[in-house]
């Protein structure tokens, strides 16, 4: 099993560094494949904010797809908007009309059972797919502390269940595991990280923008992501999905091809602190906090939140009796008006 991490320090020089990498794996698609593409596509931002998947990433892939004779189309179930919105904020939207790429709501739901879990709701045009390349961005995440090739496939859950899944699974171990689950359901054919830019501290979506100026590409999500998180210098056991793979004895034996000059990292303000006593990290964590005077009463935190535990008409009220602190409301808000805060209960 390879893995490759390629320096590549700027998007313009992207298809020389990506596409040699892409031509090592060409045998694993067949003309006539249709090819499901699934970027990062969080929500509708700029390309610049290194939020979602870069548009000259997307090119490449489709590009090269195109060069096999297969019938690759674009689709994710974003966290707010949806796939033609974000689409357009970001420039996939451009590309894909140019190169006459359909782009899709992956919705339909197929109820599935993962190995731990039942009842995922995955789009029936993910399930039907020949083959799918999952494009995933390197960035930070409040609750998962890493968000790279496994926790994207988690977009092929439909609309709002993605959000239900939270509050099933209530702790940061449980949701790794749904989304070890799901990432095995959906089990990508070539996983590629975006990381030429991404975003450190309290990302998903309202950290800060950071070059790490790496492309990552393997056939297997696990030891991409195990790749990427080593040569950061980030210990396996603060990344949740990679410690539940390790136990889960989902990460293979893997060759490291890199040239990747790795910078360092500003982690999450929610990174565990403590490493074996669970009670007393619940007693100290992070919790959501609005910025009355940033929120624009969107309410798009109010409908999200799988523990039904914002009132924004409520002076903007959180009840942390029901927040089960994963987050979601911080990541959707448009505004960054969400801040992390500690609190002892």
């Amino acid at each position: 099993m390879d893995v490759y991490l390629k320096q590549c320090t700027d998007y313009t020089n992207a298809e020389e560094v990506l596409f040699p990498l892409l031509e090592k794996y060409k045998s694993l698609f067949s003309k006539n494949d249709r090819v499901l593409v699934k970027p990062n596509m969080l929500s509708p931002n700029h390309v610049g904010s290194g939020i979602t998947t870069n548009p000259k990433i997307v090119e490449i892939v489709l590009k090269f797809l195109l060069s096999l004779g297969t019938k690759p189309f674009v689709g994710d179930s974003p966290a707010t908007g949806n796939a033609i919105s974000v689409a357009k904020a970001n420039g996939v939207y451009e590309i894909c009309k140019e190169l006459d790429i359909p782009i899709v709501e992956l919705d339909d739901p197929v109820e599935v059972d993962g190995e731990n879990f039942r009842g995922f709701k995955v789009s029936r045009k993910v399930l039907e797919a020949d083959k799918i390349v999952n494009i995933a961005k390197l960035k930070t995440h409040v609750q998962m502390i890493m968000t790279l090739a496994v926790k994207n496939t988690f977009g092929c859950i439909v609309g709002k269940e993605k959000s239900a899944w939270h509050f099933r699974a209530k702790t940061n171990t449980n949701f790794a595991n749904v989304l070890i689950d799901i990432h095995n359901i959906v089990n990508p054919t070539l996983n590629i990280i975006d990381g030429i830019e991404g975003m450190e501290g309290n990302g998903p979506a309202n950290g800060k923008k950071k070059k790490f100026n790496v492309i990552g590409i393997s056939e297997n999500a696990y030891a991409l992501d195990h790749a990427i998180i080593k040569s950061l210098g980030i210990k396996e056991k603060y990344v949740y999905i990679i410690k539940e793979a390790a136990r889960r004895n989902l990460i293979p034996d893997y060759n490291l091809i890199s040239n990747w000059n790795a910078p360092g990292i500003k982690l999450p303000l929610t990174t565990p602190i403590f490493e074996t006593v669970t009670n007393i990290t619940r007693v100290f964590e992070r919790v959501p906090k609005i910025n009355k005077d940033k929120c624009v009463e969107c309410k798009i935190c109010e409908s999200r939140c799988p523990a039904e535990a914002i009132n924004i008409d409520n002076d903007k009220y959180i009840d942390y009796s029901k927040c089960i602190r994963c987050y979601v409301c911080h990541e959707v808000c448009p505004q960054d008006a969400i801040k992390l805060v500690r609190k002892i209960f």
